[in-house]
């Protein structure tokens, strides 16, 4: 394989050094890296979807093994992931299937979602620290180079609740998200999308040097407040300097992209004529949610962005395509009944008839996940991409943050060995499944050690993440991973 740096410098020289320093250089090096054949940067998408899972439809079942195991059987809700008639061809040796992982929020269920990339408890409806995607793309300054820091998407819910959103800035700030994909469009390509015609390309440089005269109106103003501020107040306005460079970086940009970068067209505004839940968007949020995963595996693929969150939706609304009950929340998740495997291993044979109907909709999830793959296979990024998804909840009628679903996906530029399954043992021994996290025999594996092991992956030779009572809880490496 070529040197990344070989190939770098040659490239460098090509374009002499007046162009080097420009923004959109970073993604013309990509595709040219591309091309020769070497490895892309590592990118990371985390996605959340609602409602925990059936596990008896998604759990290892008996007999299978780390490598040999089966997800086309009936009603299994990781079929999407080996459907070739669907997706083009089978994706199952690029998933790693990880059951045994907790979200110790110390919060409910439903506000447990802020706990997946942060590894942290839940204190007055936010976590305790940053998400892993922040501490990547801002702190280790690992997305300065892209057009786009980081960016968050979502279906329905533009809340930044704990519940409602995944990431989150120093200290556990929410981040606002993007649900109407034409927003989305704007931020991701708008700066991109001028073509060869003179006028439009006038135009757009007019915007440009709009926007950058109000960034340096607002920068100037900032600077002579800055002066007359206590330390604390300065530390806000440095973060508002922050953002402007973020602002700055997208005026910069000029049209264009690479091999891989052909730009999507401007996604149509009547599929969705409303996108927020308990307004009228949800007979649209299956349309959205294809338009919001169409447009992120293009910005990945154009090096628009390395670092990007999705916040998914159910189908909550009378005649979803699914034929499931209006209420998915509480006709399908809280009437769900669980076996010993559903059940955090406590005894009960529950109620099959109340698994289906969830683990349809786990299928319906997971194949938006694997439409990501199959849209990041085509544009030749799904190897140098690492997919982290996860929901706020195992067993939804306990709202119970136990053994939640974890699934890493894509090729990861090799840093974890995917085609794979892996059992962690038990929170609780055999003899006592009824243990909890006061008693001593209860040994959970918190999502944090997913959390290092990612950032890991990306350089970032960490030993801890997030924020738990006790820090042997957010201390370690998940080695089963690579």
């Amino acid at each position: 394989m070529i040197r990344r740096s070989t190939t770098r410098r040659t490239f460098l020289r090509a374009i002499g050094a007046g162009l080097a320093t420009l923004p959109f250089v970073s993604m013309l090096e990509d595709s040219v890296a591309q091309a020769s054949g070497e490895e892309l940067p590592l990118k990371l998408v985390a996605i959340y979807h609602p409602h925990g899972i059936a596990a008896e439809y998604w759990a290892m079942r008996e007999g299978e093994t780390e490598t040999s195991f089966d997800i086309t059987y009936e009603n299994c809700s990781l079929q999407p992931f080996d459907d070739p008639a669907t997706f083009g061809k089978s994706f199952k040796d690029k998933i790693l299937v990880v059951e045994g992982i907790d979200h110790l929020s110390n919060a409910n269920g439903h506000d447990s979602a802020g706990t997946i990339l942060t590894g942290s408890r839940i204190d007055g409806q936010k976590p305790l620290n940053i998400s892993l995607d922040q501490y990547l793309a801002v702190e280790k300054g690992l997305g300065a180079d892209t057009r786009i820091t980081s960016v968050a998407l979502g279906v329905g819910l533009d809340g930044t609740a704990s519940g409602e959103t995944l990431s989150f800035g120093a200290g556990g700030a929410p981040l606002p998200k993007i649900i109407h994909p034409a927003e989305a469009f704007e931020l991701l390509f708008a700066g991109l999308v001028v073509g060869d015609d003179p006028e439009a390309q006038a135009r757009a440089a007019r915007q440009r040097e709009l926007g950058q005269s109000v960034i340096d109106f607002v920068r100037g103003d900032i600077n002579r407040l800055r002066g007359r501020l206590a330390p604390a107040e300065q530390q806000k306005l440095d973060q508002h300097l922050t953002s402007l460079r973020e602002l700055e970086k997208q005026y910069a940009a000029p049209s264009g992209g690479g091999q891989a970068c052909a730009l999507p067209p401007r996604p149509d505004a009547s599929k969705f004529p409303s996108v927020k839940q308990w307004n009228g968007g949800e007979p649209y949020f299956d349309a959205i949610t294809d338009a919001q995963v169409d447009l992120l595996a293009q910005a990945l693929a154009c090096g628009v962005t390395r670092f990007a969150t999705l916040f998914t939706n159910d189908l909550a609304y009378e005649g979803n395509p699914l034929g499931l009950p209006k209420d998915n929340h509480g006709s399908v998740a809280h009437t769900y009944d669980a076996s010993p495997v559903g059940n955090n291993g406590r005894p009960g044979a529950g109620n099959p008839s109340t698994w289906v109907p969830l683990a349809k909709f786990n299928r319906y999830s997971y194949s938006k996940i694997a439409r990501l793959m199959q849209r990041l296979d085509a544009l030749g990024v799904l190897d140098s991409t690492l997919i982290y998804a996860s929901s706020d909840m195992g067993n939804p009628a306990l709202h119970s943050t136990r053994n939640v679903p974890t699934l890493l996906a894509g090729g990861a530029n090799g840093k974890f060995r995917m085609g794979r399954r892996i059992k962690l043992k038990a929170d609780c021994p055999p003899d006592s499944p009824w243990c909890g996290e006061a008693d001593a025999t209860f040994t959970p594996v918190t999502n944090s050690r997913i959390l290092v092991s990612i950032a890991q992956a990306f350089g970032v030779e960490i030993d801890s993440f997030g924020s738990q009572p006790d820090p042997k809880l957010t201390t370690g490496a998940l080695s089963e991973l690579t």
